[in-house]
């Protein structure tokens, strides 16, 4: 009797999905009811297990990462993951929606690979769907100073519910000294590295920063355990207090995170409490940008996720939040970008380039930027795929037709849907990591257009490119080209304020991915709700013998100098401070660890002597400019091969002929094009 009553206690406390009518702050628990009575089946489970073996044959990294190349500062850098090991790990007879899809992402995240991505589909309106509008968060956000101390400024609302603690409201002017007892980074660190997909600790905590204390539960599926793990907060004042994490559930259906975080910014206007300094230059800053020409409004919009400005200081500023404009923005996003080349050929000031969590996009729009940065960049990304009967249907849907020889400039696949494949693919490579073997396809070329120019570019002593690590996929294309190439200054900012300078990354995922529904739509994972997405192409360093064994996502870029800057980007003058004082810096002195950036002077074109090449300094050992000159950059048409130290013909500029001699033709017509565009 009694445990019947017990039974019915329980049920009648619960939470049912169908109780949630509108907007709702809930408890943990309660939460919990509902989204463990998401419901799957083993035959669900097993189907979708057997989908992933099946599918992610064609992960490129997925041998590299059950023995993965270290860096030279780490034995343990890079984690081992046995993909199919751990597949068969997971316990396909839970019920329980949430625990089987956890195990998954939790598989998905220790590979440390964010374009890898296992997540519920919430425009299929399938039974799971319910977990996206579930949010985690705790009522505040941290904000740090450029001192590296944390302020907790006080979340007041969310979806129109006002959320009230009196100890964050009364102490947000007032440092934290500990939570739960530790350096209060701590409780950053290890969120980071337990639920965040990111390789660089750096990465890692400048994301975690905001997705501690706000997240999607179909996002960052945490544990029921780690949610209701109280935290307690000390400030530097003595006084304290304990708070848990509670749980926001939308009623809107599909509506997106960002969507929500929008709303509460411009009700409660979530910003951290500045000095009055801080007040005035902010105002300052904002009758600038409203004054000056080419700029958008807020750089954050989602329409553009670019702008620039020429300052006060005489700084050019560039800032790029992303590379993926919404589809009905992308000729604004383009328009913005060709003003801002005007902006800067119409000055000769150092241009200051920031990249804040900048998530990455299309592919053709970074090599543009990098190609405004630097013009004598390659941006001809080279690249293989792994070998696999699913790769095959993803090179035959189209994508052979977009890769290119290196040798001839030749595209691989000339039709799509080929009844058979080249032998780029079926005479692959093989490369060993230990004992596990690697095999892709012979490298090929992915080529970029060109595309609008500076007819004014600066020398890379010139230009500043800041980076918070996070810079992801097609940003850390730019990031990582500029570093090859020796092409601007990077500097790191954000990350963690006391991590190591040395393992801070220029950025991260310098590959091509793709989307399971993009080649399959009747894929298994739709069927039950899911998406996936997958790293197909890894990329190699520009090695023009064309034998590079190890992918640039396992080669680490580290950045040139640091700067204490935690602030929001938009308080542009704190850079324009940094830059100044970098430039500066970069007159007599340099990164000694940095050889390809170089002080370019026309003094050593004659010095080197290399045909089509030009010259530069090199940085000595002992950080300041030397007296020897070496190769800079190479003339248009021509690549700058640095293994032999010469300039090579563009392959695809001056392709050979059927003799092997090589052919003006494409030249020719370029150089007709010039002509006619000056006559015009």
């Amino acid at each position: 009797m009694i445990s019947l009553l017990l039974l019915f206690i329980t049920f009648s406390l619960s939470k049912q999905c169908s109780e949630y009518t509108t907007n709702e702050i809930d408890t943990v628990d309660s939460a919990f009811e509902c989204i463990e009575s998401i419901e799957t089946t083993e035959k669900e489970n097993n189907d979708i297990i057997t989908g992933l073996k099946y599918y992610l044959e064609a992960y490129v990294f997925k041998d590299i990462l059950k023995n993965p190349p270290q860096p030279s500062f780490s034995n343990n850098y890079y984690e081992k993951v046995d993909i199919d090991a751990e597949l068969n790990k997971i316990n396909t007879k839970t019920t329980s929606m949430y625990d089987f899809y956890s195990q998954i992402k939790n598989l998905i995240i220790s590979t440390r690979d964010g374009h890898l991505a296992f997540n519920v589909d919430k425009d299929l309106n399938k039974p799971n769907s319910e977990l996206t509008n579930f949010f985690y968060f705790l009522p505040f956000e941290i904000n740090i100073d450029n001192d590296k101390k944390m302020y907790l400024i006080p979340r007041k609302s969310l979806g129109g519910i006002p959320i009230d603690v009196p100890e964050i409201d009364d102490n947000q002017n007032i440092a934290v000294k500990t939570i739960n007892g530790e350096d209060p980074f701590n409780i950053i660190r290890e969120f980071g590295k337990k639920y965040l997909g990111l390789k660089c600790p750096h990465a890692q905590f400048t994301e975690a920063r905001s997705a501690i204390s706000f997240g999607s539960l179909s996002d960052t599926p945490l544990t029921k355990e780690y949610l209701n793990t109280p935290i307690t907060i000390t400030w530097e004042n003595g006084e304290s207090v304990t708070i848990n994490y509670s749980i926001f559930k939308l009623s809107t259906p599909n509506k997106s995170l960002k969507e929500l975080l929008q709303g509460e910014e411009v009700k409660q206007g979530i910003k951290p409490k500045l000095t009055p300094e801080e007040i005035k230059s902010r105002k300052e800053i904002g009758k600038r940008m409203k004054t000056k020409q080419g700029i958008i409004e807020r750089y954050k919009s989602d329409d553009n996720n670019v702008g620039c400005l020429l300052t006060d200081n005489k700084i050019n500023t560039f800032f790029i939040v992303s590379f993926d404009p919404k589809d009905a923005y992308v000729k604004s996003y383009e328009d913005t970008i060709s003003k801002c080349i005007d902006l800067f050929d119409s000055n000769k000031y150092p241009i200051q380039v920031i990249f804040p969590k900048n998530g990455g996009g299309y592919g053709y729009l970074s090599r543009w930027v990098e190609k405004i940065i630097s013009p004598y960049d390659d941006v001809d990304f080279i690249g293989s795929l792994r070998v696999s009967d699913f790769t095959e249907v993803i090179i035959k849907t189209g994508m052979g037709t977009g890769l290119y020889d290196p040798e001839t400039c030749e595209v691989r696949e000339k039709g799509i849907n080929p009844q058979t494949l080249g032998e780029w693919y079926t005479k692959p490579k093989i490369i060993k990591y230990g004992d596990v073997e690697h095999k892709v396809s012979q490298p090929s070329l992915d080529k970029g257009g060109m595309m609008k120019l500076m007819k004014n570019p600066r020398k890379p002593t010139e230009i500043v490119v800041y980076t918070d690590s996070f810079c992801y996929s097609a940003c850390s294309l730019v990031t990582k080209g500029l570093k090859e190439w020796g092409g601007a200054i990077l500097v790191g900012y954000d990350g963690d304020p006391n991590g190591k300078d040395e393992e801070f990354e220029v950025g991260l995922s310098p590959t091509s991915v793709i989307g399971l529904n993009e080649i399959d739509k009747d894929n298994i994972f739709t069927q039950y709700g899911y998406e996936l997405g997958i790293s197909v192409t890894e990329t190699y360093r520009f090695n023009y013998e064309y034998n590079e064994s190890i992918p640039r996502e396992f080669l680490t870029d580290m950045i040139d100098e640091r700067v204490n800057i935690y602030s929001d980007p938009d308080i542009i003058d704190i850079f324009e401070e940094e830059t100044k004082k970098i430039i500066e810096k970069y007159q007599t002195k340099c990164n000694p660890k940095n050889k390809r950036l170089v002080k370019r002077d026309e003094k050593c074109d004659k010095e080197i002597n290399i045909e089509h090449g030009h010259g530069g300094y090199e940085c000595g050992d002992n950080g300041e400019w030397s007296t020897k000159c070496v190769l800079a950059y190479c003339d248009d048409g021509y690549k700058f091969d640095y293994i032999n130290n010469k300039c090579i013909e563009d392959v695809c500029v001056y392709p050979p002929t059927d003799d092997g001699t090589p052919s003006m033709t494409v030249n020719l017509v370029m150089i007709i094009i010039g002509i006619i565009t000056l006559i015009l």
